[in-house]
């Protein structure tokens, strides 16, 4: 009997559920994309996320790509993610011991001197458009009711009536309207984020609040709009929500709108026009719209460094993206509002450290600890029963190491960081154990401390960071899809103490953070300017508020890298409302359009002229200078750093009182091209900042951020190149089989959503046992069952004769795929559709047909907008997107199949960026419809069980497979395996077939059948029992407007082997790029399974398909491939639940 090596269903099984989760997860990202009455996007396009950042550990995975820098505490090979959700962490339950306000302990921004000035907000109103809230929170209060803008709920009602505000309800006295814009009538599931975000910009927590101290926002004194708005059908009805709320928050009184969310890498250009307007009616009235950047980091998200040949990896979107927004980055300041924990160092000092902990431990209570290494063995954990274990971060995910610790029986769980200066990160909630995050600095000293014993202290205090003045990791990069400058400005973001639901408070990060922060300083900054520029109009003054708070902001330095962080990642600098509000001059460009220059393309020699404002009655005397810097570069990366080149001169300068002065700073940059055009082939960034200063050795006053690119910014490639023409096999998002560069595996069983990404055609693989059952007419398709199953694959890529598994890249001589259809409706190879990995958004996406002589054969409908692919994450957008308009079967305009040939399909865009042009990749097609003429008879040898073919198939393109099938019945699953051709050409029948449980069933001669496929897809079959008898099955064609039995008049060019693909001759298959021919087998007549046992059910299609969706046509047969198809998959799941679950059962009688 045949050994046979059996599938391991457990696997399988797992595979399967693995499948359907990553299925359900993209088809609800898939919902969540522009409606039809908008120009719609074919991208998977990222839900809109509300900007909070929290650090929760996932599972850790190796990577060999590229990783993040180590010094931001965010790798994938550990086990932090910042963007992972959390719990907000616990409060303890400590008396008030003092009701200062969190902002009397620590003001990096420095608001309280603006609100010395300004005023808490008083008579204000403010709006918060958000995910949801808790509108009943302790925080929302007022402490003086007569100087609210709303006195009752009738003045609401009565403002609501002037403006046709039919909706939305008064809450109190603090939240004086509350409105559902979602319209989907359901509760907020996340009333953390608007929660968090409120009490940032206009928090006011009562005396009686159980925490140690009290929250007051910038505005604490202002009256709330909260505007809750969620995305339920789609990106723009939801952009046309969020817009209604801005003029309704407008029309209501809000002098400024805090809308903390966004849509990553989106351009403003997506927008629907209702949006934009909305934008502009805000300018209009002099109202404030301040979004955050977003957490997307850049181009590869946290996992993966933008590539150095590709610049444009800004992933600001939208609402950011608007022009009269002001966009904020995080930071994080030098100095944090921290829980503590003290220790006893060797000289008898205390020792006082920050703390992030989760599941807090007991306060004022002495704990012993021990030293656990990195928990990966459980002989790390020897000694910490009942005490805490001192955790190394690295190797494993957090969960790992904090259950193991519990299991050991520690108490607790401190885990320090691997890496200096790096961010805090809040660990996961395991079973309720107390754990905590510390520095690596704090960690080391514990590990050395002779004293293993640390106490929790019941008060938060004041302490340095680990990571000093730094950018987040997180925050998003510009420039912005269209090519501006975003962010604005940066404010702190990182682990910010606010209110979240049910009267709780917790440490949130991200831009949604920094965001109401600036809101509430823009608010203070504008009512200021009501009494001091008494005749200016709101517009004007809103105007004035923008520019002077970007002026005032100051430039953070990387003291690392000896060079400021790029005005693309920083924005202006960190906002500083003191010097705002102090100040009496600002600096524009030269037009006085905004407080930062964009230079667009230079040269290596170009010039910055900004326009410096003085609004005081006295001349000012400044000095000034400009910093020129640019990407710092780590191998084929960039390493998301700046990389300084040199500085000015300082200058001298007088401005007239109450009057403006142009300045002009020359800049050249010729010294260094040479060695940044090696690093950075298709140009790089040359920017940094113009500051001035009263005196040259005394702290800048203003300054501004410029940014040009040397080189030709606006025609950078827009997508990647194929995967074909990939060198090394591999690609941004791919990484190749080190053993086989040239494999590219199909859809298959598994979901390859997250693998399969990178430029290239895809076409569909079908077995003959679908094939023949559409082309024979079968009844009642849908109930047919079969262990085989159509799959996704990419074109020009085919399979071993003897393994299904694996696809490989088959090349011409030339060295290009060989990508051949055979349009003839049997779904077998019969189309190609455009896969691509974009770098840069683009619009007006298109795909078409040529002939040898250039003409246009066929052309696709246009994809108007494209959304660069700039992450590989479930959660937010694939690698690469597929792009179904794209989809050719080989007809021409008028629906009729193109004559055999060669033809160049070519895919169309154009990059959004300003001045860029039309933009094409090609791609040479095979198309050939010619069936191969197999023998019509045979002779058999009882003896050896040997079948001899009267001659050799004769085929248009070379031979992909010729095999003998055999059918027989399995756990009453029709199962196909096949048998290889020895090396005489002969083929070796078994007696019986073997089952998964190891039965044997006897086979007939009847049960066999002879299958011929070319490469092209074109499928002949004969049962042996008709070869035997002398006659010929052939198949008509079908799907082909030629007649069955009339050969091709056209004659297409010779392909890459020198062959003509029409004329028929006895091929012999070519060799792959891995030197074996596809469809040859290395061991002789040996049968082979096929990939996977699979078929399905009509009831789960929907979820169990691919990322493609089917095509609509009106052919009878191909209508009853695609019902067959959907059903074949999820029956699939049932034979696998079946066996699975008569497995466990003998496991058990045993």
């Amino acid at each position: 009997m045949r050994k046979k090596q059996k599938l391991p269903f457990d696997k399988l099984a797992i595979a399967l559920m693995s499948t359907s989760i990553l299925l359900n997860a993209q088809s609800d990202i898939k919902a969540n994309t522009v409606t039809e009455d908008t120009p719609a996007t074919e991208q998977t396009v990222e839900t809109p996320q509300p900007t909070a950042v929290s650090e929760e550990a996932p599972s850790s995975k190796e990577t060999k790509t590229p990783q993040t820098p180590s010094d931001a505490g965010e790798t994938v090979a550990d086990d932090a993610n910042d963007l992972a959700p959390q719990a907000p962490a616990k409060t303890a339950d400590t008396p008030a011991t003092s009701k200062a306000t969190i902002r009397d302990l620590n003001d990096p921004s420095q608001v309280k001197t603006l609100q010395e000035k300004a005023g808490k907000g008083a008579g204000t109103v403010v709006a918060v458009i958000d995910a949801g809230f808790d509108k009943n929170h302790e925080a929302w209060r007022l402490t003086d009711k007569a100087k609210a803008r709303y006195q009752s709920k009738e003045d609401l009602e009565k403002a609501k009536k002037e403006h046709g505000i039919t909706y939305g309800e008064w809450v109190n006295d603090k939240v004086a309207y509350y409105h559902d814009y979602s319209k989907d009538g359901k509760t907020a599931v996340d009333q953390e984020h608007g929660t968090h975000v409120s009490g940032i910009l206009s928090g006011n927590a009562p005396s009686e609040t159980k925490e140690p101290y009290r929250l007051e926002g910038a505005m604490p004194e202002a009256q709330l709009l909260l505007m809750r708005v969620e995305i339920v059908n789609g990106l723009a009805d939801y952009a046309r929500n969020y817009a209604q709320a801005i003029r309704d928050a407008i029309n209501l009184g809000a002098k400024v709108i805090n809308m903390s969310f966004g849509n990553a890498a989106l351009a403003y250009a997506n927008l629907p026009d209702e949006t934009k307007k909305a934008f502009d009616y805000a300018k209009s009235k002099g109202v404030s719209i301040v979004t955050s950047a977003g957490n997307d980091s850049s181009f590869g998200g946290k996992t993966r460094l933008p590539l150095a040949d590709h610049p444009d990896y800004g992933v600001v979107g939208t609402p950011a993206a608007a022009d009269s927004t002001l966009t904020v980055a995080s930071y994080s300041p030098d100095k944090q509002l921290t829980e503590t924990a003290t220790v006893k160092t060797a000289d008898q000092q205390d020792k006082e450290m920050p703390v992030l902990s989760t599941n807090r431990f007991e306060p004022n209570k002495a704990y012993d600890y021990a030293y656990a290494n990195r928990g990966t063995k459980e002989d790390d954990f020897k000694d910490v029963k009942g005490k805490i274990a001192l955790i190394e971060r690295g190797d494993i995910d957090f969960k790992d190491k904090i259950a193991k610790a519990k299991k050991a029986g520690a108490v607790g769980v401190l885990i320090y960081d691997n890496q200096d200066k790096g961010f805090p990160i809040e660990l996961p909630n395991v079973d309720q154990m107390p754990a905590a995050f510390i520095s690596r600095k704090d960690g080391l000293l514990l590990k050395d401390n002779p004293q293993k014993t640390i106490t929790f202290n019941a008060t938060p205090k004041v302490l340095p960071t680990a990571s000093g003045t730094k950018l987040s990791r997180f925050s998003s990069w510009g420039l912005t899809a269209d090519g501006n400058i975003k962010p604005d400005i940066a404010a702190p973001g990182q682990d910010i103490l606010s209110s979240v639901a049910n009267n709780k408070y917790a440490k949130l990060s991200g831009t949604s953070m920094s965001a109401p922060l600036v809101a509430g300083i823009m608010g203070l900054l504008q009512k200021q300017y009501e009494t001091q520029y008494p005749d200016m109009t709101p517009s004007e003054r809103l105007d004035l508020a923008k520019k002077v708070l970007m002026s005032s902001a100051t430039a953070l330095y990387d003291e690392d890298e000896k060079a400021y962080f790029s005005p693309r990642q920083q924005g202006a600098g960190a906002v500083d409302a003191k010097k705002a509000s102090a100040a009496t001059m600002y600096v524009t460009d030269k037009d006085n359009t905004s407080s930062k220059v964009h230079l667009n393309n230079v040269s290596d020699k170009f010039e910055v002229t900004v326009t410096v404002h003085n609004k005081s009655d006295k001349p000012q005397e400044l000095y000034y200078q400009a910093t020129v810097q640019t990407d710092k570069v780590d191998g084929k990366h960039f390493a998301l750093a700046p990389k300084a080149l040199y500085e000015t001169s300082w200058q001298k300068i007088t401005i007239p009182a109450n009057s403006s002065k142009q300045v002009t700073v020359p800049i050249d940059a010729s010294r260094f091209s040479k060695d940044l055009l090696a690093q950075m082939k298709n140009g790089y960034f040359l920017e940094g900042f113009v500051r001035f200063k009263q005196d040259p050795k005394k702290e800048e006053l203003m300054s501004i951020p410029y940014i040009g690119f040397r080189g030709d910014f606006g025609n950078l490639s827009a997508l990647e190149k194929p995967i074909y023409d990939s060198k090394d096999g591999s690609s941004y998002y791919h990484e190749a089989n080190s053993d086989a560069k040239d494999q590219l595996d199909g859809d298959g069983l598994q979901f390859y959503a997250l693998k399969n990404n990178f430029t290239a055609l895809t076409t569909e693989s079908n077995p003959w046992t679908i094939i023949k059952a559409v082309k024979e007419g079968v009844e009642n398709i849908e109930d047919i069952e079969s262990s085989e199953i159509t799959e996704t694959i990419f074109a020009g890529t085919f399979a071993k004769q003897d393994d299904d598994s694996h696809y490989y890249i088959h090349r011409h001589a030339n060295g290009k795929p060989y990508a051949a259809i055979s349009p003839n409706g049997d779904g077998n190879r019969d189309y190609v559709q455009f896969q691509g990995t974009f770098l840069r958004n683009a619009k007006n996406l298109v795909a078409e047909v040529l002939d040898k002589e250039g003409n246009v054969v066929w052309t696709s409908e246009v994809t108007e907008q494209v959304v660069k692919n700039y992450n590989n994450d479930l959660a937010s957008t694939l690698g690469s997107t597929r792009f179904e308009k794209t989809r050719w079967d080989g007809k021409d305009k008028d629906g009729k199949v193109v004559a055999n040939g060669t033809y160049t399909y070519r895919v169309r865009y154009t990059p959004i960026s300003s001045g860029a042009k039309e933009q094409h990749t090609d791609f040479d097609v095979i198309v050939d419809n010619t069936t191969p003429e197999v023998a019509t008879s045979a002779t058999f040898s009882t003896e050896d069980r040997r079948l001899t073919l009267a001659s050799k198939p004769k085929t248009s393109q070379p031979v992909y497979r010729e095999r003998i099938a055999y059918t027989y019945m399995d756990e009453d699953l029709p199962t196909t395996e096949y048998i290889s051709p020895n090396e005489d050409g002969t083929f070796t029948l078994p007696e019986e077939a073997e089952t998964m449980e190891g039965a044997t069933v006897p086979l007939k001669m009847s049960d066999f059948t002879y299958v011929v496929e070319d490469m092209a897809g074109n499928i002949t079959y004969t049962p042996v029992t008709k070869l035997l008898e002398g006659h010929s099955n052939k198949p008509e064609q079908d799907g082909s407007d030629q007649a069955p039995d009339k050969k091709p008049e056209a004659k297409p060019e010779q392909d890459g082997s020198g062959q003509t693909p029409d004329k028929k001759t006895e091929t012999k298959p070519e060799k792959d790029s891995s030197g074996q021919t596809p469809g040859k087998t290395p061991q002789k007549g040996q049968p082979s399974r096929t990939l996977e046992k699979r078929s399905s059910k009509r009831a789960l299609a929907t979820k169990a398909s691919t990322r493609d969706q089917l095509p609509t046509t009106n052919d009878k047969d191909t209508n009853r491939l695609h019902l067959l198809k959907l059903v074949m998959t999820t029956f699939f799941l049932g034979l696998v639940a079946h066996i699975f679950k008569t497995k466990r059962q003998k496991e058990t009688k045993k």
